[in-house]
């Protein structure tokens, strides 16, 4: 009688500890991967197609690396019935990432300072302390460019900042009425920007880029 009494307890417990509507924070530790691709027009701004001869080529060359993060979140949730339940969140990621392209001559280093913003989340309770969600939103991207040349100097440094489309999904297990661990998978994409436009041979060009980044963080989320 009183371990059947106890497991009730128990089963009520983590029951709203993965039901539980109202405020929370969440902090994380992740894993990320920078892509970046530089389409380079290479052809000059004199360049006469009626000539009969070929114009230059254009390069488009694609660098990738890894780095580690750190998130913070706050966010509500409100349960839509026994099955599934809504969020809305916003969140500040810091992250070591950077990647470095050569184009040619071109050397473009980019250092990914942060990203933030907000999302909405749509979930599933798939036992009484399991959650699966999916999750969408927008997110400012602050990044870093550096311009140098692989012959020689000049080197021309930029801060940048992009908005984008953010989309992912994740699982999160309730240990305790108030405490659950999450991992979650997030992919950025379509970070398009123009570069620094080029000194070398004073051409002033202007090249197309575009980054993508994605992650994958665990994390614990303490609700109120």
């Amino acid at each position: 009688m009183k371990v059947t009494a106890i497991s009730a307890a128990f089963a009520a417990v983590m029951g709203s500890a993965v039901a539980a509507d109202g405020l929370y924070v969440s902090g994380s530790l992740s894993g990320n991967s920078l892509g970046h691709e530089i389409d380079r027009n290479t052809v000059p701004d004199d360049f006469d197609p009626a000539a009969g001869t070929p114009p230059p080529s254009s390069f488009v060359t694609r660098s990738e690396d890894e780095g580690v993060g750190f998130g913070l979140a706050v966010g509500y949730e409100r349960s839509i019935n026994s099955s599934f339940y809504w969020g809305a969140e916003a969140f500040y990621n810091t992250t070591d990432v950077s990647t470095q392209n050569t184009n040619d001559v071109l050397i473009t280093d980019i250092d990914i300072d942060a990203t933030y913003g907000v999302r909405g989340i749509l979930g599933t309770n798939v036992s009484d302390t399991v959650q699966l969600y999916a999750h969408a939103g927008i997110t400012q991207v602050d990044f870093e460019i550096n311009n140098s040349y692989t012959f020689a100097p000049p080197t021309r440094t930029r801060s940048d900042e992009d908005t984008a489309f953010s989309y992912g999904f994740g699982a999160a297990v309730a240990v305790s009425e108030r405490v659950s661990v999450f991992g979650e998978y997030t992919q950025i994409t379509d970070v398009d920007f123009n570069g620094i436009p080029e000194v070398a041979f004073d051409t002033g060009r202007v090249n197309d880029n575009t980054l993508d980044l994605s992650s994958v963080a665990i994390g614990v989320k303490f609700s109120f």
